[in-house]
């Protein structure tokens, strides 16, 4: 599993607030600025075309909070195993614990402070 676009976004963890975008599927994932849009930007195997013609869901990132919009192969189950694995890549560790919301249903919930 690849993580595209860490070195475009890393500046943007530093600060308390902020907002940048993902796609995502089973190959990997690609982070990019908020200006840029969903389908503008792909990988050989990651691509996200608005009405569920790709083949990656597309959603948002900030601060504790990940949300994806509605693609129809991705059902909730699916979403939340890949989610879990990509979590899980040392590239991402600054997303551990954030919340990951699926159509406005959190899947994956915030993880509770220590």
């Amino acid at each position: 599993m690849h993580v595209y676009g860490r070195e475009s976004i890393k500046p943007l963890l530093h600060e308390k607030s902020y907002l940048f975008k993902i796609t995502a599927n089973d190959h990997g994932v690609i982070l990019f600025p908020r200006e840029t849009e969903h389908e503008e930007i792909s990988e050989e195997d990651i691509h996200y075309v608005p009405d569920s013609q790709g083949n990656a869901i597309a959603g948002i990132v900030k601060p504790g909070h990940i949300e994806f919009r509605h693609h129809n192969d991705f059902p909730d189950e699916r979403v939340h195993l890949l989610m879990q694995r990509i979590l899980a890549l040392p590239e991402m560790a600054f997303a551990k614990g954030f919340e990951v919301v699926y159509q406005g249903r959190v899947l994956i919930p915030r993880a509770k402070a220590k």
